[in-house]
């Protein structure tokens, strides 16, 4: 008699757990539904956006990224143009 009862409290508790576990997966399945209905809106949007403005603020920057990279470049040879030329004087010095 003891025996049956142990197994019916067995019973019961893989029951419990049973019913725990499908709720969870029901809870689960829910969230991936909204996730689902999210990720398809974001794809909505995505679809509908307007690139334009997107594009020649992109567009823009890269225009002034290059001009600043022309100034750079400027500077640069004007640098290189000052050392040649203190380099020249450093030799006519020590050759006199």
């Amino acid at each position: 008699m003891a025996g049956g009862i142990w197994v019916l409290v067995l019973l019961g508790m893989v029951t419990v757990l049973l019913v725990i576990a499908v709720v969870l997966m029901a809870a689960i399945a829910a969230q991936l539904r909204g996730l689902r209905a999210e990720t398809t809106k974001a794809r909505d949007q995505l679809a509908k956006m307007d690139w334009t403005q997107l594009l020649f603020n992109g567009v823009q920057h890269l225009k002034e990224t290059r001009q600043a990279l022309e100034t750079i470049d400027k500077r640069l040879q004007k640098l290189e143009a000052l050392e040649k030329v203190q380099l020249s004087h450093i030799n006519l010095r020590a050759g006199r």
